[in-house]
């Protein structure tokens, strides 16, 4: 008697099941993305097409989910693409890049008091705020936008939530941070949302420093964070 889950899909069943890798090829062939993204969505185009060969339960869960990543994915390549002919990168482009996947190992504690990671832009060192505040590196990523380079490393807490903390090279942006200003020892740090991220937005030793993560983790814990070197 055949597995029900074999049972092959109806034509409109097909069709949702292709919407994820639909999505994800129309990033690749219709945006002129940056090498390391081109390949981020490779690899997901790659997992929609294992896809066809699941049982239906499992075709139809990662179908929605790939509908999803797929989606970010093209919102974030439109971000760091849009105004390529500007001479600093917007905001909006670097909280897209602080979003992205990891392409490099995450950077290696050296210690310190308090403790910090092998990763700098300028003399602003990374954190390492693993013992303090749970959140431990797992990657790190640079990217060149408008002829700057945005350097994040991503950290993941205990919860399995995955934050972004870019910065950016050169001088502070010009661009006023948006959302609401939040003043913790004498300094200020815009706290907004973009769709289900929160993102905190500062300056620290003259570079814009921006961090974005899910919405689900308090803002006041992200400008703990924040503040936690900017002294």
């Amino acid at each position: 008697m055949p597995d029900e889950n074999d049972t092959p899909l109806t034509d409109e069943e097909l069709a949702r099941a292709r919407e994820g890798e639909a999505l994800i090829a129309a990033a690749v062939s219709e945006v002129q993305a940056p090498q390391s993204l081109r390949e981020t969505v490779e690899r997901e185009r790659e997992r929609a097409a294992a896809r066809a060969r699941a049982p239906f339960w499992r075709r139809h869960r990662l179908g929605l989910a790939l509908a999803g990543v797929a989606t970010a994915l093209v919102v974030a390549v439109v971000a760091l693409q849009a105004g390529e002919t500007t001479t600093e990168p917007t905001l909006a482009k670097v909280t897209a890049a602080a979003r992205l996947d990891a392409t490099k190992p995450a950077p290696t504690s050296v210690g310190g008091t308090p403790p910090n990671l092998d990763a700098r832009v300028g003399n602003l060192v990374f954190p390492d705020w693993k013992a303090k505040f749970g959140w431990e590196a797992v990657g790190r990523r640079d990217d060149t936008l408008a002829g700057r380079t945005v350097t994040t490393v991503l950290y993941r807490n205990p919860d399995g939530a995955r934050l972004g903390y870019a910065v950016v090279s050169g001088d502070e942006l010009d661009a006023e941070p948006p959302g609401r200003p939040v003043t913790r020892d004498g300094k200020t740090y815009h706290v907004s949302r973009r769709g289900d991220r929160t993102v905190v937005t500062w300056e620290q030793q003259g570079h814009t420093c921006v961090i974005a993560a899910p919405a689900v983790v308090p803002s006041t814990r992200l400008v703990d964070l924040a503040a936690s070197r900017n002294v």
